[in-house]
């Protein structure tokens, strides 16, 4: 065996300390990625149970307002005011299940990948006014007024309803978040024959440019815990994003403090090689009579 140099065992060794560094340096790298991944994990978690303790008042309060205005009605219908009365409030609670619901259950969609836009030419006008117009009760509720800026038969090629859940999300959030006796303007337009515009604009409370990101992220609010001042799991402006993405398009929000907000919406036409001559997911929104024109889809 060759005798090594003094200073060949130096180099040795030095090599030998230099991997024996750069190992300890990877696994600090590796105990950081971990407890990152840990730390996210956690705070998922957290999110998840404050979404889910949410879900459950948001569903079982209005659940159990109708299980029992329906029971007094049944069992004391009372005077015609009165059973108009009780039923309008019946209707109410059976609004807000509903509305619930359906972004939980389009949420569990966007989640499995099962959710794909159909689509169709949708009569705007009809649609957003159709929508808003099942509002009525939350809008007068607050003392709003509303503005609705929109061309008479405007049409587009797009998913009617993706395109009604992307609305009936903007309403509520703009009337949630509005102040009393505030205002409420939705805008649709076509730019260059190519892209629909929508805008949702509010005059409440308004937030940071810093929260602009967070109110998109799932189960997420910005106001939490039994003392919030709004209702709400968090879900809305997630699936609204999710189902705009999916059409190719993009989400804005602009807001002053105190003054309100905007959200914009911009989706593409879509390609007519994509295009169905019916949007089988777009015409019923809502406890909707048959005799209502609300999202047609031609």
């Amino acid at each position: 065996m060759k005798k090594l140099t003094d200073q060949q065992i130096i180099e040795e060794l030095s090599e030998r300390f230099e991997q024996n560094q750069q190992a300890i340096k990877e696994q600090e790298r590796l105990m950081e990625e971990l407890e990152e991944v840990n730390r996210k994990l956690m705070e998922s978690e957290s999110v998840k149970s404050q979404f889910l303790s949410n879900i459950r008042n948001e569903i079982n309060n209005p659940l159990s307002s109708i299980l029992g205005l329906a029971d007094k009605l049944s069992s004391k219908p009372g005077d015609k005011e009165q059973v108009m009365y009780t039923s309008g409030l019946i209707h109410q609670e059976a609004f807000s299940l509903d509305f619930q619901l359906r972004n939980i259950f389009t949420a569990a969609e966007l989640e499995a990948g099962e959710l794909q836009p159909n689509f169709g030419k949708v009569d705007v006008h009809s649609l957003i006014e159709g929508v808003l117009k099942k509002f009525n009760h939350l809008v007068s509720k607050k003392g709003l007024s509303t503005e609705f800026r929109c061309t008479e038969g405007l049409e587009f090629i797009t998913d009617a309803g993706m395109l009604g859940s992307i609305v009936r999300n903007l309403i509520s959030n703009g009337i949630e978040f509005n102040k009393e006796n505030g205002k409420l303007i939705l805008e649709a337009s076509i730019e260059d024959e190519k892209v629909l515009k929508l805008n949702v604009i509010d005059t409440g409370i308004g937030m940071n440019e810093s929260d602009y990101n967070i109110i998109f992220d799932r189960f997420v609010q910005l106001e939490t815990g039994v003392t919030k001042s709004h209702l709400g799991h968090g879900l809305g402006l997630t699936v609204t994003k999710a189902q705009v993405e999916l059409m190719q398009g993009s989400v804005s929000v602009e807001c002053i403090i105190g003054e309100g907000c905007s959200i914009g919406v911009s989706i593409p036409l879509a390609e007519e090689d994509d295009m169905h001559t019916f949007s089988d997911s777009g015409n019923v929104f809502f406890f909707d009579d048959e005799d209502e024109g609300e999202g047609e889809v031609f």
